[in-house]
C-alpha cells in the first residue's frame, strides 16, 4: 500500500507544504486579477468587433 495513502501520511505531506508569504500571495493575486480583467476586456472587444463586422457584411 502507498505510504502517503493514510491519515498519518496525509498529515505528513501537509506539514511539508511551503506556504507563500502574505505579501507575495497578495502580489500574485493582484497579477492574476489584472490579467483576468485584461483578457476579459480583450475578448469583449473581439466579440463586439466581430458582431459589428458580421452585421455590416449581412446588412442587418
Amino acid at each position: 500500500m502507498l505510504k502517503w495513502f493514510s491519515i498519518r501520511g496525509i498529515f505528513a505531506e501537509i506539514k511539508r507544504i511551503r506556504w507563500s508569504k502574505p505579501k507575495v500571495l497578495a502580489q500574485d493575486s493582484g497579477t492574476v486579477l489584472i490579467f483576468t480583467v485584461a483578457f476579459a476586456l480583450f475578448f469583449l472587444l473581439c466579440t463586439t468587433f466581430n458582431a459589428w463586422f458580421i452585421a455590416d457584411i449581412l446588412g442587418v
